[in-house]
Formats: C-alpha cells, structure tokens, sequence
C-alpha cells in the first residue's frame, strides 16, 4: 500500500521544520542533513534535492526564521491615535510573542552568533535593520519636539526586545513582559493635570 504523495512545497516545509526542530536541540554546528532526513522521515537524498547541500538547508532555514520572526508592524487599527499608545501596542505584541517563539529566537541566535558563514551575518543584519526601521516611524512621532531622534528610541525599543528575547531563552520562568510594560509605560507621556 502506497502512501499519500505529499507536494513538493508541503515536503520543503517538512524538511525546513525538522531542521529547525532539529538544530534547535543540537545547534547549528552539530546540525547534519542526516539528522534533518530522519527528523522528516525522509531519505538524504530528498534533503539534498531541495536544498542542494548542507549550506544551501541552512540558508533557506535562516531566511524562514527571519520572516517568522523579525516582522513587527504598526497596528493599522490603531492609525491615529496617539504615537506613544501606538508604540507601546508595537512593543507588547513583541514582547508577548517571545515565550510562543523562544525556539527560534534561540536559533536566530545561534546564527548571529556561531554561524562563520558572512551570508548568514549579513541577513540577519539586514534583517534586524529592517525589524528596526519598522518602528522608526511611529518612534518619530513619540519624539516630536525633543531633542531625542526616532531612529535612537527605535533601537532602544530593538535593544530592549533582544534583551527581553535573551531572557526568555536563559530564564523563561522570570520573564514577565507585563512588569517590562509597567516600566515603559512609566517613562512614557505622562497626563497633564
């Protein structure tokens, strides 16, 4: 009896997620297409005809972490109202979402961090560079008429949410995105009385 031929697009989608179940328990370095095949239920060789070679997996792995992670936008519901409720709702949808993707926010790490590869540094430093202009608007207009800029605040906001990231993956039971947002919300505009 014959199985179900699955797509070569749902097949693909298999292969990047077992390697990056996979590269998550053992990371990057010790990541083989031989423990990505068996992870897939799939031979070597399936792994290597739609990657090509090791090289070419984790690159595609990277570029599908990226796009899963590094995607903040300002809310169009909330066009209009003020910048700093604007940014704050910016800022929980990050933090809230970090617990859900401590996995590949530790993967992400792993290839800022021990990928040799300079292809794989660079993406992900265009990649921080566009999750960073994403909230420079919005920034902008919270600094309106002070002396700060937008694009600082905007990598302070990105500064805060590494760290935030960082604290999810080394003591996820401490982390409280609630009390970070208590905190920034005391910095924040305060009511003229």
């Amino acid at each position: 009896m014959v199985g179900r031929k699955i797509a070569e697009d749902e097949r693909r989608r298999a292969i990047l997620d077992a390697a990056g179940a996979q590269a998550g328990e053992v990371g990057l370095a010790a990541l083989t297409v031989r423990q990505v095949a068996a992870r897939a239920h799939v031979s070597p060789g399936l792994v290597f005809f739609h990657f090509g070679s090791r090289a070419e997996l984790l690159t595609a792995l990277l570029d599908d972490l990226l796009t899963r992670t590094l995607d903040a936008a300002e809310p169009v519901e909330l066009r209009g109202r003020p910048a700093w409720t604007r940014l704050s709702s910016m800022i929980r949808t990050e933090l809230l979402g970090l617990p859900e993707q401590r996995a590949q926010v530790e993967l992400l790490f792993d290839f800022s961090f021990s990928s040799r590869d300079p292809a794989h540094r660079a993406a992900v430093s265009r990649a921080l560079a566009r999750y960073q202009a994403a909230f420079r608007p919005v920034c902008a207009e919270v600094v309106a008429g002070s002396t700060l800029e937008g694009a600082a605040l905007a990598a302070t906001v990105v500064a805060l949410l590494q760290g935030a990231a960082i604290q999810v993956i080394h003591a996820p039971d401490t982390f409280d995105p609630e009390a970070l947002l208590a905190s920034l919300a005391e910095l924040g505009p305060q009511p003229r009385g």
